[in-house]
């Protein structure tokens, strides 16, 4: 986990987020860990479709970095209903 938050603090996170994000990011669905072990070696970003949802789209439509971007696809897969609404409502 603190090779995680050094590489995300080193892309522009404050330690206390990259704290909080990197222990998310390890819990993420299985899934998705591929994606981010690329992005964390070469910034590499993976695109994926759940729910109808593209990261990328997500990513660019409420401004979010892609380890963000992840998370909200990882609570696509978890729990699509509730991720669902506050996602069209601008996820709030």
């Amino acid at each position: 986990m603190e090779e995680i938050k050094n590489i995300l603090i080193s892309r522009g996170y404050t330690e206390k987020q990259a704290l909080a994000i990197a222990s998310e990011l390890l819990q993420m669905d299985n899934s998705l860990q591929k994606g981010f072990r690329c992005w964390l070696v070469s910034e590499e970003e993976t695109d994926y479709i759940v729910e109808g949802f593209k990261l990328s789209e997500l990513k660019h439509k409420f401004d979010l970095t892609y380890p963000a971007a992840l998370l909200t696809i990882d609570w696509l897969i978890k729990e699509p209903e509730r991720a669902i609404k506050s996602i069209n409502r601008g996820i709030k």
